[in-house]
Order: C-alpha cells, then structure tokens, then sequence
C-alpha cells in the first residue's frame, strides 16, 4: 500500500514508536497496518482542522461578485495555474492580485484597480458558478512540524491501542481482565489540532 496525502512516512512512524513485533522486524501485513493507520490519521487531522496540509490541483467555480474582490471562502489557495472569466476569457495575471500580499494560503482574487477587466456573466446572463480558479489548493503545501507531531502521536496511540495499550504505554484492565479502551487522541496533539481549528 502506499500512503496517500500522509503528513508522516511509515520510517519516520517507526522511528518514533517500538512496533510490538516478536522478531523485531515488521512484517508486510503489519506494515500495511501502519500505512493504514497514518492515512487514517492524516484525515483525521484533515477533518478535525478543516483543513489540508499538502498541495491539490483542482478547478473550483465561483459567482460572480459584486466588486472587484472575488472571495475564495470553501477552501484555500496557494497558487494559481488559470482563471477564466464568466465569458470563457482568461483572467491574465497582470490583471488581479492574490490576498493577503505577504503569506499563504490565499482568501481572495481582487482584480487590479488599473485593470480593464471586470468579472463576467456567462453568455446566456448567469452569475452563478461562471467564473473557474484552477489551481493548487491547501492550507499549506507540506505539513507543518506540529502537524507532524500530532499525526506522529495519534498513530502511535491508535496503533497502540491494538494490544490494550494509550498514548504513554500503560495497559489499563479491570479486574475481570477487560482492557479499557485508551482514549483516541492524545491531549497535546488534540491541542495542536484545536489551534489549527481556531484559524480562519
């Protein structure tokens, strides 16, 4: 299996967690388990944030606005590959400049006050979904190290709850012998996580 859109590799996971392993090599199939894990993980994170920490090319459509300032608000941007117009014409990018000017991911496409080009309807009059933003989409192109911390101890916790251990290593049963499930996510990355929530 290879891992898709992870924030963590299958070394960096085994370098940070002993796999309970008799021979101390992994075998194929428990590789897979930690493969499956850290994409696991990795959406989670993607889920639980409301946002993703790798590039997507895609090509999202939009309204037209009523001012200069198309607002990208069902996603982030970090780049632009085409813009084309509520006309089919192409938005050049000598004509709009990307919000904010000094960081990324971008919120916004504003036309330049010094351009000739105004957002266009479609030929048949439509305003809705006309205008299309091609390009890389995402809160940041490669994972930041806290996010890859947090990923790092959510698939530890998760791989080790399979032998009835949480996040520090401590196997909890009852009397009658019935393991207690641990919880799922360690509290600092549940912190780092909640941070990346709070940001709009």
């Amino acid at each position: 299996m290879t891992i898709n859109n992870g924030y963590i590799t299958s070394a960096e996971f085994l370098a940070y967690t002993t796999p309970q392993t008799s021979s101390g090599a992994m075998t194929s199939a428990q590789v897979t388990v930690v493969e499956n894990i850290i994409e696991a993980a990795s959406r989670y994170i993607d889920n639980k944030t409301r946002k993703t920490f790798y590039a997507r090319g895609a090509t999202k459509v939009y309204d037209v606005p009523y001012g200069s300032q198309l607002d990208i608000e069902d996603d982030w941007l970090l780049s632009v590959a085409k813009i084309t117009n509520g006309d089919g014409v192409e938005v050049t990018s000598g004509d709009y400049i990307l919000k904010p000017a000094n960081a990324t991911p971008k919120y916004a496409v504003k036309l330049k006050d010094s351009s000739t080009v105004a957002w266009e309807f479609d030929a048949s009059g439509n305003s809705e979904q006309v205008i299309s933003v091609s390009g890389s989409w995402g809160y940041t192109s490669t994972a930041p190290l806290d996010i890859k911390e947090a990923c790092l101890e959510i698939a530890s916790a998760w791989y080790k709850r399979r032998f009835g251990e949480n996040s520090t290593s401590d196997s909890v049963v009852t009397a009658d012998g019935i393991v207690i499930t641990p919880k799922d996510i360690p509290a600092s990355a549940n912190s780092i996580l909640n941070k990346y929530a709070s940001l709009i």
